[in-house]
């Protein structure tokens, strides 16, 4: 590659500028992490709770934000960042953050299972289940070295009865002071309402927020960092507050919008032959498709474009 070239791309992504269209594309449509403050302050919580030593009263986390947010994809960064090689001296994958996807009741054997399942052991049904089942799952998140349990969806205790919510929590002080893992929650705001409604869980837990974004700096940032992420063969001048408007209003500042119309557009630059987006790139209905401010019912969007 001559020096200089794709200069407007980091080092890393210049070599895939090279790559044909379909590689490129499938480059796009792929899943990649764009690192961002707000992101990168959340995953210096995580890691706080993570590094605390291990004692009686554990220091937790809600991380909360509306769906589309990063939030799984964060949660996940912060797994990678921790995981350890397999112990051939022991014979056993230490895992140190385990992120458990809640299940649609919480009930203690299905969450039990969904633990289960994210340690790559046999399901429930293996088990003897109460109180023999929990002391299982309880010993075998000991052998692995667990010191993070994550529970992602945690808003999926509202959809229990109240007398299942009140025993899912009690589970969760069980866990968190038998075991002395730290516990976070992860889900959209109204999780507040089912998790902090303990008060001795609430002490314990730090409230944190992936708010949307709006047309400021941090969505400049935001955006130029994924156009570096982007193996477009031209500068693309997006640098715009009318730009960062038109994504903020018309996503409701969420990421995965966001991101959707842009790498939509980095596709259609590609299949054009032009090599760049620009603002007029986002005049196409097409790259909006699908995409509209939270509650807002995306059939009527999708009408409203058609017309």
């Amino acid at each position: 590659m001559p020096d200089g070239e794709f200069s407007h791309l980091p080092h890393d992504i210049r070599p895939l500028a090279l790559l044909d269209a379909d590689a490129r594309i499938a480059h796009i449509r792929a899943e990649r992490w764009i690192q961002h403050p707000a992101a990168a302050g959340l995953l210096g919580y995580l890691q706080e709770a993570f590094d605390q030593p291990q004692r009686e009263r554990m220091e937790n986390i809600l991380l909360v934000g509306e769906s589309g947010m990063g939030k799984t994809m964060l949660i996940r960064k912060f797994e990678r960042r921790n995981a350890v090689a397999f112990d051939d001296a022991t014979g056993v994958q230490h895992r140190p953050v385990v992120v458990v996807l809640m299940p649609p009741q919480p009930t203690e054997t299905e969450f039990f299972d969904r633990v289960l399942e994210a340690l790559d052991a046999p399901s429930a049904g293996h088990w003897t289940r109460g109180p023999q089942l929990r002391s299982s799952v309880i010993r075998l998140l000991r052998e692995v070295g667990t010191r993070v349990l994550v529970i992602d969806e945690i808003n999926s205790i509202l959809a229990g009865t109240p007398r299942q919510q009140r025993l899912f929590l009690q589970l969760l002080r069980f866990l968190s002071n038998d075991l002395r893992v730290a516990l976070v929650g992860v889900g959209v705001p109204e999780a507040r309402h089912a998790l902090l409604s303990d008060s001795q869980l609430r002490s314990r837990f730090s409230d944190f927020e992936l708010v949307p974004w709006s047309p400021g700096d941090a969505l400049r940032d935001f955006v130029t960092r994924l156009l570096w992420s982007l193996p477009l063969r031209q500068p693309s001048p997006v640098d715009s507050p009318k730009l960062r408007r038109l994504l903020a209003d018309r996503t409701g500042g969420i990421t995965l919008g966001i991101c959707k119309v842009v790498e939509r557009a980095a596709i259609a630059a590609i299949c054009a032959g032009r090599e760049y987006i620009d603002l007029g790139s986002f005049d196409d209905p097409e790259i909006w498709r699908g995409v509209a401010v939270p509650g807002r019912d995306t059939r009527t969007s999708a009408r409203a474009v058609a017309k």
